[in-house]
């Protein structure tokens, strides 16, 4: 074959077909290489299988291979279409590549060279980050993560739970027919909890006594204990052993003579005398009738309200009002920062209420409280985030095979995004260290966003194989035209979360710098792992063997023919959504889009401790919230405590220092000890009564019923009356009989008045009151370390929802400005996360206007335009900070991004007006989609306010591409191109894939952040892919050209070859460098 000369080599290709070929590198074949490269041709074409009726064609495209190869100088001949035509046309060409497509250019051309030492550093590195995760990422579940802790409200908030050491409680509701039966399960249940400590800490199911029984009298007026004093001094003589004179006979005629000293004069019916002659008529009659029923004949020495001793003698058990529901309550003991401390005491709470409930089948148990919400919300939140996130991993490879047509780019595609991934979970765990609840969905965003830098650079990578460049040409050149796209939409999407970093809200903050770090290392896999990848599988691949993706042609045929009508439509359904979006009852337009502040609302449905709580609330009109107030001492306690009880919006408040006596010890003391005195010698049981005598009692009795008769007054009639029927019935008895019934009663009658004076020898204990005499249970949670009291304020209504939890909150503050608790931390938040997101937004759309600037801007402007002004506005910001003159930042962003775009558009105003063409999308996207919630009755809240700056920065990803992709097609009216449509839509599918995923979650929140992501996304797209494209081609078709960022750049009256912008050029490579 070396023989062979070039006429006779001619002569045979010009046979099969390839005279024109041959003709144009006939000087090559000329030459003394001849030989060398026909064998290599030759060897070509036997490698491919070039036999039979196919050999023509196959050994010509061998050349074609052969010759791109050997020949950088000389292009590929390709097919001449519209496209190629336009990429090969000098004046739409760039001169030379930016400095970013020059690096991404030398970047690829590094990996695509070295493609298994990149994958080996790629792979360690993965694996590092993944054990890394692994062994430091935490999971937090307390809602008070999410906020700032110099904010003065939660530093409130740390106060509290450093002092009193707990955060909530978890509440156990126990419900059944008979009280009785939620004593017992509340005995069964808080037992059990007692026994563990070491998961269950300030157990509270009922509360004992304790110490303040022996020193209850220092809770009475010192004007009621010196009239007790008064009536004990005439029990003198029995208190110093006379308990012969506790007898009928000599207890009545007493009686008879204290009455007849108050003269005929009309007494009080509360009169000591008068209550002690009924109460011991009363009880003669009704034992005479009944030797069971005995009651206590003697007066009260002290008047003490019998609710207040019955509660001072029993056990109080925690129960509602009406006693149909029970509860018992605890703290998770040892949570720590993270997840798995509480969750330990929740499960073994629950095992123990299944234990319970088969031990008392009749009690109806069930688990609720502000950590268990806060735990069920983050285990379901976490399940569900994980549940979307292989779900939208699975529907992105799924798109990805479709819109590629096969398997291997695709799959490629995939392993570059789970690289991606694993970056940004190492990323996460040593920049922030923990997720939190808002956080947690940051899988699903970075899957939804992460995976387009792929498809763009595949897109285009495919493209350019199948007009003839070969791997390593193609995959750089893909670098040098999308990338700068690629790298721009990354780094605004980035900023657009790092904007939250800025907010004051800290779950907001450390889901942007999360995300925002994710999208970025996505980016950075892509320009990385996926050249490597595909340089080492396509290396041996033909370009005939590649998939073919999806073109949408039809998208471009309609947007470029008939621009008009799809401008029209777009702007008549725009019209049409808004129009249904607002409420036009009141004669004017309100936006129908809501704002629900109410957290239960982001749960999942059918949640045990969302349906108890609220079960709690209709049941017993009682709320788990409540406010908290430290008092210094026990005094200002029960002021602040009349003053929240005054409040038309507290139901009750609840404290200790209320259990403690009103009076200082000065007042109660000395009484109190004559109290102690005078009883401090009783004995254990009363003296053996002697044997009773019917007839001195009888003649006792007849006299004080003459007496009683005699007198006007009508109280002396009801004691006749009882007296009337306590002769009669022993008139019936025999005088055995009659000396038993006497002889019974009078031994009860001295034990009764003993048992008085045991009961106030019993509380007349002088020790003045303190906190270590009440119930251990109750003083660990209302009295602090340093002696601070703790009032807990209930609200009335249900404080869920935004307005009556704002006028609580205002009421509340009106008496105690320091008042914390979880409705404050819930109001606060709501709050601050709704301004964290406004603001966030804000911030956005100011850093990609300046970076769209930026970008459109000539190199020579940007010190004029956005350098100087910067410098004034930071020098006026100066002087305003020396002067002490507070103006908000966003104030002074806003002042130099006018100022820019002022100095820009008096220098250069074609870049400007690129600028904001490139973000209409975005702002258009954002106005439907608030429109579309409106319509599908879909109400924003605290999950997925997030839209607002992630829609931003999606829609001018989408945008810059396709003004770049303008850039590059500049003849004629503009068609899109067939990759730049592949891409977005693909970009866009997988994102809508992505971020749809969370749908299915049955946390609400992420439910609702799904719905509205994927709203988001598609209106941007809708805008992006259907009306720019159909402006930009009316556009073009009206102007000849249409108007450059540079055109004042051009000498006056020529028209020189226009430029694309400065950083995101997309330029025709027509060498690879």
């Amino acid at each position: 074959m070396d023989r062979l000369r070039p006429t006779s080599i001619e002569t045979a290709w010009s046979r099969w077909g390839s005279r024109r070929l041959l003709r144009r590198f006939q000087p090559v074949l000329a030459t003394k290489q001849l030989a060398k490269m026909t064998v290599r041709v030759v060897w070509a074409g036997c490698r491919d299988g070039c036999t039979g009726p196919e050999l023509p064609v196959c050994l010509k495209k061998t050349v074609r291979r052969s010759l791109c190869r050997r020949l950088a100088d000389s292009p590929c001949p390709q097919k001449p279409t519209a496209e190629t035509r336009c990429m090969s046309d000098p004046s739409t060409a760039s001169d030379a590549p930016s400095w970013l497509a020059g690096g991404l250019r030398s970047l690829t051309h590094s990996v695509a060279r070295r493609p298994k030492t990149t994958l080996l550093c790629v792979a360690l590195s993965v694996a590092a980050c993944v054990a890394y995760t692994a062994w430091k990422l935490e999971f937090k579940t307390d809602r008070s993560d999410l906020i700032d802790p110099s904010t003065p409200f939660h530093q409130r908030w740390l106060r509290y739970t450093e002092t009193f050491g707990e955060s909530g409680d978890m509440v156990v509701v126990i419900e059944a027919a008979q009280p009785e039966t939620i004593k017992q399960a509340q005995d069964a249940l808080g037992e059990k909890l007692l026994r563990q400590p070491e998961l269950f800490a300030n157990v509270l199911y009922k509360v004992e006594p304790g110490n303040l029984r022996h020193k209850g009298l220092q809770y009475l007026p010192p004007e009621l204990l010196a009239q007790g004093l008064e009536r004990l001094e005439e029990y003198r003589p029995v208190l110093l052993g006379r308990w012969d004179l506790v007898k009928l006979e000599s207890v009545i005629p007493l009686l008879r003579y204290q009455l007849q000293d108050l003269g005929q004069e009309s007494i009080p019916a509360d009169h000591p005398l008068w209550l002690h002659a009924e109460r011991l008529a009363e009880s003669l009659a009704r034992f005479a009738e009944d030797r069971d029923d005995f009651q206590n004949p003697w007066p009260d020495i002290l008047p003490v309200d019998p609710a207040m001793r019955d509660q001072a003698n029993q056990t109080v058990y925690l129960l509602n009002e009406a006693g149909s529901m029970g509860f018992v309550m605890a703290a998770p003991a040892g949570t720590g920062d993270g997840f798995n401390g509480a969750t330990a005491a929740i499960d073994r709470l629950r095992q123990l209420i299944a234990e319970t409930k088969s031990e008392i089948p009749a009690a109806r148990i069930s688990l609720t409280g502000i950590p268990v919400l806060e735990n069920d919300e983050m285990r379901r939140s976490q399940a569900d985030s994980s549940a979307a996130g292989i779900l939208s991993f699975l529907g992105v490879w799924l798109l990805f095979w479709i819109g590629f047509r096969g398997f291997r780019h695709p799959a490629l595609g995939m392993v570059t995004l789970l690289v991606g991934m694993a970056w940004s979970f190492g990323f996460t765990t040593l920049v922030v260290g923990h997720l939190n609840i808002l956080s947690v969905a940051f899988a699903s965003i970075v899957i939804g966003l992460g995976n387009d830098f792929a498809i763009h650079l595949l897109s285009r990578y495919l493209h350019l194989r199948h007009h003839g460049r070969d791997v390593g040409h193609a995959l750089v050149e893909a670098a040098g035209t999308v990338g700068p796209g690629i790298v721009t939409g990354a780094v605004t999407t980035a900023l657009a979360f790092f904007c939250a970093a800025f907010t004051s809200f800290l779950g907001v903050a450390e889901l942007g710098v999360i995300a925002g770090g994710g999208i970025l290392l996505c980016a950075v896999a892509t320009f990385t792992c996926l050249p490597a990848t595909v340089a080492l599988l396509d290396r041996r691949t033909e370009e005939r063997m590649l998939p073919m993706p999806f073109q949408g042609r039809w998208l471009g045929h309609a947007t470029s023919h008939y621009p008009r009508t799809v401008l029209a439509l777009t702007v008549g359904g725009l019209l049409a959504v808004g129009w249904a979006a607002c409420d036009w009852t009141q004669g004017w337009p309100r936006p129908r889009v809501t704002y629900d502040h109410n957290l239960l609302n982001l749960q999942a449905e059918g949640l045990e401790s969302v349906e108890t709580q609220q079960h709690i609330f209709e049941a017993s009109n009682n709320s788990l919230l409540y406010a908290i107030s430290l008092a210094d001492s026990a005094d200002q306690a029960r002021e602040l405590r009349a003053k929240f009880e005054a409040l038309p919006t507290v139901r009750h408040v609840e404290d200790l220092a209320s259990r403690l006596p009103r009076y200082s010890p000065r007042e109660t003391q000395l009484l109190v000890q004559a109290f102690h005195a005078y009883l401090s010698k009783l004995p254990d049981q009363p003296p053996p009564p002697g044997p009773a005598v019917p007839a001195a009692v009888g003649q006792s009795l007849d006299q004080f019923q003459r007496f009683l008769q005699s007198h006007p007054s009508p109280h002396a009639r009801t004691v006749a009356a009882s007296l009337d029927r306590f002769l009669n019935a022993l008139d019936r008895m025999t005088l055995q009989e009659q000396m038993v019934l006497l002889g019974e009663f009078q031994y009860r009658l001295a034990y009764s008045l003993l048992a008085q004076f045991q009961a106030l020898a019993d509380a007349s204990d002088p020790t003045p009151v303190s906190a270590d005499d009440l119930p251990a249970a109750l003083a660990s949670r209302y009295i602090g370390p340093q002696g601070q009291w703790l009032l807990q304020v209930f609200p009335r209504d249900h404080v869920w929802d935004m307005e009556p939890l704002e006028t609580f909150v205002r009421d509340v503050r009106s008496v105690d400005p320091e008042v914390t608790g979880t409705p404050l931390q819930n109001f606060e938040a709501a709050l601050q996360i709704k301004q964290s997101y406004e603001i966030c937004a804000v911030y956005s759309l100011v850093v990609i206007l300046l970076i769209l600037l930026i970008n459109y801007l000539p190199n020579e402007l940007i010190v004029s335009s956005l350098v100087l002004p910067g410098l004034a506005t930071a020098a006026v910001a100066g002087v305003c900070a020396w002067a002490r003159l507070p103006v908000p930042m966003m104030v002074w962003l806003l002042a130099y991004i006018t100022v820019s775009f002022a100095a820009a558009a008096y220098q250069n105003w074609v870049s400007v007006v690129h600028c904001l063409v490139a973000i209409v999308p975005p702002l258009l996207g954002t106005l439907l989609t608030f429109g579309l919630l409106a319509v599908l009755d879909i109400p924003l809240n605290p999950a997925n306010l997030i839209i607002l700056p992630l829609i931003i920065g999606i829609g001018v990803d989408n945008g810059v591409h396709v003004l770049h992709d303008f850039y590059e097609h500049r003849q004629g009216v503009y068609t899109p191109s067939s990759s730049m449509v592949n891409a977005i839509t693909m970009t866009s599918s997988t994102s809508i894939i992505g971020f749809g995923s969370m749908m299915i979650a049955a946390h609400r929140g992420l439910q609702s952040l799904g719905a509205v992501l994927s709203i988001g996304v598609a209106s941007c797209v809708l805008l992006a892919m259907v009306t720019l494209p159909a402006f930009l081609a009316w556009f073009s078709s009206r102007f000849s050209s249409p108007p450059q960022a540079n055109d004042e750049e051009s000498p006056a009256g020529q028209s020189g070859p226009s430029q694309p912008p400065t950083i995101l050029p997309l330029p025709s490579v027509t060498r690879v460098a």
